[in-house]
């Protein structure tokens, strides 16, 4: 007894860490509590600028020397030139979708829209304002390469980095080895437990 008196109070502090990091391992508050964010199409490309077209104008004027008293001087005419510019500057084009899909849970709840945007030869992968996944400890993005996936080994994927968040609008830059023909499924992953939480294939 008097064993366990001594003993008491670092037990209870052993214990109380081990659920401290334990809480802070597994994160079961995150399954319930949203993580917003408000992206928009907008943020996603940097501003591009197009060649301008300019356009100059001259136009010269030319007087007559004002008349003088004096005679037999000979003065030069007077004159006046205008320049006028003109600068046209073209719009880029706006992002193209190239590929899209809708969001399912694996395991977990999920909704939404998953769509790849392209302009000038630079893409991004957002997920739409409508996007409702569960939230979880340690989930990252991943784009796989495949147009399917089964739930297993998810294969070879590039990864976007971790999820801004598990609720709205956010966009992801692709990388230059992206390939729309190659890359059509978004992947959704537990780094921590090694599971999947959600996915959406890429049709276009």
């Amino acid at each position: 007894m008097d064993l366990i008196k001594r003993y008491k109070w670092p037990i209870m502090g052993l214990g109380a860490a081990a659920l401290i990091v334990a809480f802070l391992l597994f994160r079961p508050d995150k399954l319930f509590i949203d993580d917003v964010v408000d992206e928009s199409l907008a943020d996603a490309f940097p501003v591009a600028t197009e060649a301008t077209e300019t356009t100059t104008t001259t136009t010269t004027t030319t007087s007559p020397p004002p008349t003088t008293a004096a005679q037999g001087d000979d003065e030069p005419p007077t004159t006046t030139s205008t320049t006028t510019t003109t600068t046209t500057t073209t719009a880029p084009p706006g992002p193209v979708a190239r590929g899209t899909g809708a969001f399912y849970g694996i395991d977990h709840r999920a909704s939404g829209t998953a769509t790849v945007y392209e302009q000038t030869g630079d893409y991004v992968l957002r997920f739409e304002d409508d996007t409702d996944i569960q939230n979880g400890p340690d989930l990252w993005v991943w784009v796989l390469e495949s147009d399917n996936y089964d739930g297993g080994d998810p294969g070879a994927f590039i990864e976007l980095g971790k999820i801004k968040g598990n609720v709205g609008g956010q966009n992801y830059a692709l990388p230059t080895e992206f390939d729309p023909a190659v890359h059509q499924f978004v992947l959704i992953w537990c780094k921590r437990f090694s599971v999947p939480f959600a996915a959406a294939p890429l049709t276009g």
